[in-house]
């Protein structure tokens, strides 16, 4: 869809009028031409089309905090001043790098031109694992807090919620168990949160942007290198078809942890919790969807076929765990 400034009229997916001529007034960037839905599924966000430029304009979730978003957008300010391509929230007329509309919040951005991740350019898969860590060495510095991550204690208590399913909980109770022990010594950072192939635009082999920091925070660094192996990894088929996202090609997966080594260090800690972390997220989402079920929510079509593909999933891991570690290995 697409609006212009004598017609600014869109809705989100719920039907909601989105407000863009208020936030046409917030920043004017010399009268806006269009407006088109980009991607996004957390965050909405909409490509902007005026007489200044392009731009990105973000709504973010209902949940999202006006201090996590200030913490983000400082982060972005810091990582430019270091050198990181990372897009600059633009300020509005009033000087304000945010705005708040119907209680929710805004940012617009300058838009990064460049083409998307092609896993059939082994160049791209190269410079995804020198980004990561690279951004790693750019915020070793920044504050990273304490104690265990998020994940860690949302699938700790998913294991305890669900019973339809013993066989899952009980290995969610193994994972926890296993990167319970390894925490310790797993080195903390200011995380993205979403190191996919998605977040960042190449121009030729070279990274040119790295986007999406709505999911930074301060966090156990091989979180972001798992995200990435297993994304980098995800085999794509027919969609539909039974297979489709469930495998992992594990050469990827060696070839990006190579990447990294090259400009940064995964300790034996990160490389003995990088399967587990994989398998955890899986995990995680699974138990949430058995959850529903469990419950006696209404559930689609598409509802229970999710839960079938995150099963295939989990048996896939389950049937591949150790050549799944020995790939996270350095002597794999």
């Amino acid at each position: 869809m697409t609006s212009t400034t004598s017609d600014l009229a869109m809705s989100d997916s719920k039907g909601v009028p989105l407000p863009l001529r208020d936030l046409a007034t917030h920043w004017r960037l010399g009268g806006w031409l269009s407006v088109e839905r980009g991607p996004g599924a957390k965050n909405m966000h909409l490509r902007v089309e005026a007489s200044e430029g392009t731009f990105f304009l973000r709504r973010s979730h209902r949940t999202k905090a006006r201090e996590e978003l200030r913490f983000q957008l400082d982060l972005l300010r810091t990582l430019n001043e270091r050198g990181h391509p990372v897009p600059l929230p633009v300020l509005t007329s009033d000087g304000d790098d945010h705005v708040e509309l119907d209680e929710r919040l805004w940012v617009l951005t300058k838009a990064i031109e460049g083409s998307p991740y092609d896993e059939q350019y082994p160049p791209h898969l190269r410079a995804f694992g020198h980004t990561v860590a690279r951004y790693h060495q750019l915020v070793d510095d920044l504050p990273a807090g304490a104690g265990e991550p998020a994940l860690l204690g949302e699938l700790r208590q998913r294991a305890v919620e669900v019973t339809v399913d013993p066989k899952v909980s009980g290995r969610a109770a193994e994972v926890v168990a296993g990167l319970e022990t390894l925490l310790p010594d797993l080195p903390r950072v200011v995380v993205h949160g979403g190191a996919r192939r998605g977040s960042m635009l190449f121009r030729g082999p070279e990274v040119v942007g790295v986007l999406d920091f709505d999911s930074a925070h301060p966090d156990v660094r091989v979180l972001d290198i798992a995200v990435a192996a297993h994304d980098v990894g995800k085999v794509y088929t027919q969609k539909g078809s039974d297979d489709h996202k469930v495998a992992l090609d594990l050469s990827r997966v060696a070839a990006l942890l190579e990447a990294y080594r090259e400009t940064g260090t995964i300790t034996p800690a990160e490389e003995a919790a990088l399967p587990l972390l994989m398998e955890a997220k899986r995990l995680k989402r699974a138990l949430g969807r058995l959850r529903r079920r469990e419950d006696d929510e209404p559930l689609s079509d598409n509802d229970h076929a999710k839960i079938a593909q995150e099963g295939r999933r989990l048996q896939w891991l389950d049937d591949h765990r150790g050549d799944v570690a020995a790939a996270c290995s350095v002597a794999g």
